[in-house]
């Protein structure tokens, strides 16, 4: 009788060592899903927020959007006008400087001349 008692203890024993490694690695286990259960919530809740904000500033956008086209509506005329304006301007100050130039060297061929004509009489 004690030999199976012995025998019973052994198995017992072994058993119980299985289930205690067993549930260790098991507990182990369950804490990193659960960390990472937890972190992949907290990256959800993050990408859901950035969306929500997202989608906030687009309707914003959107609101603001036929506002704008009227403002370019109106600008976009007086934007060209000034174009005009500046083309012409750049076009007279090139007549300007052209006519500039011809009389600088009218001037430096006149003193030129009336200096050699007071020379030679």
């Amino acid at each position: 009788m004690r030999r199976s008692l012995g025998w019973l203890r052994g198995i017992f024993i072994g058993v119980m060592l299985l289930f205690c490694v067993t549930m260790t690695g098991y507990v182990l286990l369950r804490a990193g899903m659960d960390f990472e259960l937890e972190d992949v919530a907290r990256s959800l809740e993050t990408s859901q927020g950035r969306e929500r904000k997202q989608q906030y500033e687009y309707d914003q956008v959107v609101a603001e959007l036929p506002v704008v086209q009227a403002q370019l509506a109106e600008v976009e005329p007086l934007a060209e006008k000034a174009a005009q304006t500046v083309k012409l301007l750049k076009e007279e100050r090139k007549q300007l400087r052209a006519e500039k130039k011809e009389l600088e060297q009218t001037t430096e061929d006149s003193p030129a001349e009336t200096e050699q004509g007071a020379v030679e009489p």
